[in-house]
């Protein structure tokens, strides 16, 4: 097994055999993407899935192998035509820039670009430039939100252990990738699901370190966990949203430079998805 840099306290081997005697009447499978990116998956009732992740994350400490709901099985995930190109070397190199990066500067740096690219290539010559400034300066966003909440809202998960648009199977796929968080998911299987295949900003196309930054960013600040990834959507779970106006549009304005598919009304989201359990985001 490649360890890329990131040596999991259970092998792959203990890991099969472990959901194999977990899961007796359930599918179980593993694959190695192209990369040499080891993945183990086990198939899980929709309804359950919330909950058989949240018990697998909790051993992650003890295991090194971090859980995440998708689709596909490991070998169409290994299959992916992604993984083309990507050899050991790039993936060490990705993986050591991951942790070694300073991630809060990083997502700093995508938000200043998302601005920029807003004012100078997005807004028209009568739009209100300082109402487009808002949406990226936490600052000014602050004041339009709502008082500060005391508790979190309730997220719900749209495609996870929903049945929203064409996410109707029974079944879903719990897979196990040998990693540090979930922040280093976009790295180690880059095309798992695909901001980067849009173009993004016309100075600053986003990357799987960029990702890997603002998921690290998220995953410090306000415990945002990588929950599920499949195509063009992502849902995080988020044990602590940021609850007071400052917060929420701090974390609403990088949420938006980053999708702003999802988050295209920035006081709605900071007065909602922001404050919640659940943050599901989705690329056109």
């Amino acid at each position: 097994m490649t360890s890329f840099l990131h040596r999991p306290l259970h092998s792959s081997d203990d890991l099969f055999r472990r959901l194999r005697g977990c899961f007796p009447a359930a599918e179980v499978e593993r694959a190695v993407t192209a990369a040499g990116v080891e993945v183990l998956g086990v198939r899980v009732p929709r309804e359950r899935a919330r909950d058989v992740w949240e018990e697998w994350r909790g051993r992650h400490g003890e295991s090194g192998w971090w859980p995440y709901i998708t689709l596909i099985s490991p070998t169409d995930m290994a299959e992916r035509r992604a993984e083309l190109g990507r050899d050991d070397g790039v993936l060490e190199h990705w993986v050591r820039e991951a942790v070694c990066q300073d991630h809060d500067a990083t997502a700093a740096s995508i938000l200043v670009s998302a601005c920029r690219w807003a004012v100078e290539e997005a807004a028209n010559v009568d739009d209100d430039l300082d109402l487009w400034r808002s949406v990226y300066d936490p600052d000014r966003l602050a004041p339009l939100l709502q008082p500060p909440v005391e508790r979190p809202l309730r997220g719900v998960s749209h495609w996870a252990t929903g049945t929203r648009d064409f996410f109707t199977e029974d079944l879903r796929w719990l897979h196990f990738v040998a990693a540090r968080g979930g922040y280093e998911v976009p790295v180690l299987l880059p095309f798992l699901y695909t901001t980067w295949n849009w173009s993004g900003y016309a100075d600053r196309g986003l990357t799987p370190l960029d990702a890997s930054a603002l998921l690290r960013r998220w995953h410090e600040q306000w415990g945002a966990e990588l929950f599920f990834a499949m195509g063009p959507r992502l849902e995080l779970v988020v044990d602590r949203p940021p609850l007071d106006p400052r917060g929420a549009a701090q974390a609403v304005a990088e949420l938006h430079a980053y999708c702003i598919d999802t988050v295209q009304d920035s006081v709605e989201a900071g007065d909602t998805m922001a404050r919640s359990t659940m943050w599901s985001l989705w690329w056109d």
